[in-house]
């Protein structure tokens, strides 16, 4: 069995984290436990009514509020810190890989295995990626979200395709971004802007209309005039789910985006250099990423630099 015993980062980090392990346990015929995704775990049709976040599901479960979650998750947190279950701990040195993983005939055998470590969410699972892709569908139902969120999705893109030829979703990221990294793929509203027109010139002779998604809200709509857009609702889980419906993903390098991208199997275009002229090519589906990590003394300023072979 494997537990998902610390947390690392927001939503789009714990998705992926999450995806992963389900690959990697249905290859090997494990179960996975995720008390790890407590604050998310009511927003999705495999876990809302499973308070252990448990894959594959239980065939008799029971659902938990936020209260027990958090009392579930501190509990295996304590046992996972306090060495009474086996722990794996992720250090900072690599970024973690299925693939480099030793004690797979260990696990088989039937013990429980702790993971913890925030480098088991920044290796980004980079070399894991064809057992993403290969169980795809079974993660896609996993986490899919609840029916209410999902037509709230749906009634927007309806309304957005609607005299459209293609719909291109934006992800603005600000916010935090603001100091993350110290600030490298945080750009202004009006940079954004800038992307749009390289979009709308790669698609030229298209009926295009954006979608404008953003963890800052409300964004100045009048900004927006000189383009066919419509916004998102400013929900978590539908800004996500969302952008997932578009023909293309455009945003900064974020898990939030790259979720958006592997559920909805869409390429996307991590915007590195808003200057850049954008080119189709550009566009990654998730099965093509690939990446380099840049270690730094100040971890903090590590990073991943994405690439892809075209």
């Amino acid at each position: 069995m494997l537990i998902i015993s610390a947390k690392s980062g927001q939503l789009g980090n714990r998705l992926l984290l999450f995806a992963n392990f389900i690959a990697w346990a249905i290859e090997h015929n494990l179960t996975v436990l995720n008390p790890a995704f407590d604050e998310y775990a009511e927003f999705f049709v495999g876990t809302a009514g499973d308070f252990l976040c448990c894959y594959p599901p239980p065939y008799f479960t029971a659902a938990g509020n936020n209260f027990v979650r958090s009392k579930y998750y501190n509990f295996i947190k304590y046992l996972s810190n306090k060495k009474i279950l086996k722990t794996q701990e992720i250090t900072r040195k690599e970024p973690f890989s299925w693939l480099k993983y030793q004690d797979i005939e260990q696990i088989k055998q039937g013990s429980i295995v702790c993971f913890q470590g925030w480098l088991f969410r920044d290796g980004w699972f980079v070399e894991d990626v064809p057992k993403l892709h290969k169980y795809a569908d079974q993660i896609r139902a996993y986490l899919a979200p609840l029916e209410r969120y999902r037509i709230n999705v749906d009634r927007l893109i309806f309304n957005l395709k609607n005299n459209s030829d293609m719909l291109v979703g934006i992800h603005i990221r600000q916010g935090d971004y603001a100091q993350h990294q110290n600030g490298r793929y945080f750009y202004t509203t009006e940079q954004y802007l800038e992307v749009m027109n390289s979009v709308v010139r790669l698609f030229e002779g298209k009926k295009i209309k954006f979608l404008i998604c953003s963890n800052i809200l409300p964004q100045n709509s009048s900004l927006f005039d000189n383009f066919n857009c419509g916004f998102g609702s400013g929900h978590l889980i539908e800004d996500m789910y969302a952008l997932a419906e578009c023909d293309y993903v455009v945003g900064p390098p974020s898990s939030y985006t790259m979720w958006a991208s592997f559920y909805g199997d869409k390429p996307l275009y991590m915007i590195a250099n808003v200057h850049k002229t954008i080119n189709l090519k550009d566009f990654v589906h998730f099965y093509e990423w690939q990446g380099v990590f840049h270690a730094r003394d100040d971890w903090s300023e590590s990073f991943w630099e994405w690439t892809h072979a075209r």
